[in-house]
């Protein structure tokens, strides 16, 4: 079985003057809870199109959070198309959300913004604005994720004194990950994981279910294959995991971004200081209180009749975990969905000799402002779980 967004790296290798508004009135008025009807029509296009980086899942619940109940998605297209409600009321404008995976093809979705310019907020995380910064830049607007789930898993049983990556590396034969995976080049760079432990060949099935696997881990994520392992037809595994987030490797996942020419544009820097911050409070709405939009998740992933299938067991572990690795969370300040200057600039340094080892070229000088504007941030929208 193919795993939860870690795919998608194997489909895609196959092939200012508004900032005060950020703060204002009319922004408060969005996320303090006496939504307001219609409020984006006339700011925003009339369709605000997301192009996500997977198939519809619970860690996109701050996007499918604001689908109307008049959705409809297609299968052909993988997109799901309907009213754009935040907090029950329509906002005059509709949304579309667009699946990644197989229906980006061999694409990237920073490709895709570039390339249809009808995107205007895609998922990319931290690692993906560094590696294309100089040629086709993008610029992280909000990121209602404050960890990625990204985990190196082992079988608990087996290994029962590991708690961390570093631990695991010591005691397994192989980790097996997709090829091309950043993070992995940095866990060996930082010496937590011997190169010559690493298998590269990963296709993305439940490993740790095979016979003479007494010696191996995997890459996975903790929001998908505790839960998948936990439901083996063979019996259940119980799943150890140590964090990639918590070796080092610090980056902002599925950050909603725009291309960076985007943000000269008067027009767009108005709808995002009203969207933004509707996207923060989203996240926090869909958390506490996410089985209406699960069955959005549910239903797109039925009509898509894919490999890939969500339910509800399913977006309910996930969440649970997101809560427990802290996933949702304001970081070091009190806002939810802000991205902060220190920790993207030491990702920066992090990252940036490992892409240029690989011939990447990394836009000279690169800072944390070149990839993350937090300027349509709200700044009293915080999670208090």
């Amino acid at each position: 079985m193919i795993t939860k967004r870690s795919a998608a790296l194997g489909f895609a290798l196959a092939g200012s003057l508004l900032v005060a508004g950020c703060g204002s009135s009319s922004t408060k008025t969005a996320t303090g809870g006496a939504a307001k009807e219609g409020a984006l029509k006339g700011v925003c296009p009339d369709k605000v199109v997301v192009q996500t980086d997977w198939f519809p899942e619970a860690e996109h619940g701050a996007t499918y959070q604001l689908m109307g109940p008049d959705f409809k998605t297609s299968k052909d297209t993988g997109a799901t198309l309907g009213t754009l409600t935040y907090k029950g009321k329509a906002q005059g404008v509709q949304l579309e959300i667009r699946a990644g995976g197989p229906y980006l093809g061999d694409q990237t979705v920073t490709s895709q913004l570039y390339k249809d310019k009808s995107i205007l907020l895609g998922f990319i995380s931290t690692d993906d604005a560094v590696k294309f910064s100089n040629d086709t830049p993008i610029v992280a607007v909000v990121s209602p994720q404050e960890k990625s789930p990204q985990v190196i898993l082992w079988d608990k049983k087996k290994h029962p004194t590991a708690k961390s990556i570093a631990d695991i590396a010591k005691e397994v034969d192989t980790i097996t990950v997709f090829g091309g995976s950043t993070y992995i080049e940095y866990l060996i760079s930082a010496g937590v994981v011997p190169k010559e432990k690493v298998d590269f060949n990963y296709k993305g099935d439940k490993i740790l279910a095979k016979p003479g696997t007494d010696k191996t881990a995997h890459q996975g994520f903790a929001t998908a294959e505790p839960y998948a392992y936990s439901k083996l037809d063979t019996g259940a595994i119980d799943i150890g995991f140590g964090l990639v987030f918590d070796a080092g490797w610090t980056l902002y996942p599925e950050s909603l971004s725009v291309r960076a020419d985007a943000l000269k544009d008067a027009n767009t820097k108005k709808c995002l200081a009203a969207l933004v911050p509707m996207f923060q409070q989203s996240q926090i709405d869909y958390i506490k209180d996410h089985a209406a939009t699960d069955k959005i998740i549910i239903s797109a992933t039925t009509t898509f009749d894919t490999f890939w299938k969500e339910d509800q067991g399913a977006t309910d572990a996930s969440v649970k975990s997101q809560l427990e690795i802290g996933m949702i969370g304001n970081g070091t300040n009190a806002t939810l969905g802000d991205a902060e200057d220190a920790r993207l600039a030491d990702f920066i340094k992090k990252a940036t000799p490992i892409f240029e080892a690989e011939k990447i070229k990394v836009k000279p000088g690169l800072k944390p402002s070149d990839i993350a504007d937090n300027s349509f941030i709200d700044k009293s929208i915080s999670w208090k779980g």
